[in-house]
């Protein structure tokens, strides 16, 4: 009986191993689909005028709107390289240029946990198949400091412009226009990117 047993777990051993290859697969499959899942803050939200889809066309409205989601995940999951990544190598903001935008958000990080973003946004001096869009937003950059346990405004902004322009078939924060002010930390009026 156990020259049975062995034989037939030895005959059936292939199609054990092809089962558990394939259950395996399974599991890292949809492992990576939802790895690259965001759960995003109930704090964030974006609100735009309903009529942005008629102004730039569908698929630049949906464009511009993964550009907006995947920096909120940059941001609240702190990944500096990726939320770096959108910036366009010709950002301007003022007399800040890519590299100081990365050392205010490299600051931002460090002090902040459990960040997210308020958008409430427009589309304007654009159309559809363009290279150049530009966003009229007012919003707010929220997190808790270090130590603390509420929320408070680390940024926020009135009615700025945001330029993207689609470099090598991706969209990129080219500048932020708007009327200067001073912000938290800022020797000079800086909105970092919303």
């Amino acid at each position: 009986m156990f020259d049975h047993f062995a034989h037939g777990a030895t005959r059936n051993r292939p199609y054990a191993t092809r089962s558990s290859w394939i259950l395996l697969a399974a599991f890292f499959l949809s492992h990576n689909l939802h790895a690259t899942d965001h759960a995003y803050s109930e704090q964030y939200s974006v609100d735009v005028d309903p009529s942005a889809k008629e102004l730039v066309g569908e698929e630049t409205f949906n464009d511009v709107m993964a550009f907006f989601h995947d920096a909120e995940k940059a941001i609240e999951t702190k990944d500096l390289n990726g939320l770096m990544d959108l910036y366009s190598a010709n950002y301007t903001n003022g007399e800040h240029d890519k590299v100081a935008a990365e050392r205010i958000w490299t600051r931002i990080f460090s002090v902040f946990d459990s960040m997210a973003t308020h958008h409430n946004m427009r589309f304007v001096k654009t159309a559809p198949e363009t290279t150049v869009v530009i966003v009229r937003c007012s919003g707010l950059l929220v997190g808790v400091p270090d130590g603390e346990k509420d929320l408070i405004t680390i940024d926020n902004w009135n009615q700025q412009d945001h330029v993207l322009i689609k470099e090598a078939g991706r969209w990129k924060l080219l500048g932020t226009y708007g009327r200067e002010r001073k912000r938290l930390w800022f020797d000079k009026p800086l909105h970092p990117l919303f």
